[in-house]
């Protein structure tokens, strides 16, 4: 009796495991740091930072997460932002410049660390 116990324990032990691997059970995890190729420069996003450090909601960058749960997969902005504006979406460089520029001069604003709201302060040209 004891040895089947001990069996289905070491059983479901595996089979969970498995589903952990698998990414059944798994929450997503957002890399530390993105960079966005554009034809201007690159810009490195530091997602970590302003995820965990800053703890600026999710919801401020990955708006259609409203009513979502914590873990559940996110769009990429290019899903819906495309190079031009379609529709009710506004294009990738407006949605970024709105969001991203946007909260940066807020943030100066109320004297808050911040930061780069420059052209070349946030995209890095590729050297020739």
């Amino acid at each position: 009796m004891r040895k089947g116990f001990i069996c289905i324990g070491v059983l479901v032990g595996f089979l969970l495991s498995i589903l952990m691997v698998s990414g059944a059970l798994a929450q997503q995890k957002a890399k530390d740091e993105y960079t966005f190729k554009v034809p201007y420069g690159d810009v490195k996003f530091t997602h970590k930072k302003h995820a965990e450090t800053l703890k600026i909601d999710c919801v401020r960058c990955h708006h259609e997460m409203k009513g979502k749960k914590p873990g559940e997969a996110v769009q990429s902005c290019k899903s819906c932002h495309k190079a031009k504006a379609e529709g009710k979406a506004i294009s990738a460089k407006d949605a970024y410049h709105k969001d991203c520029k946007g909260c940066h001069e807020e943030a100066k604003k109320a004297n808050k660390p911040t930061g780069p709201t420059g052209c070349t302060t946030c995209h890095i040209k590729a050297k020739k």
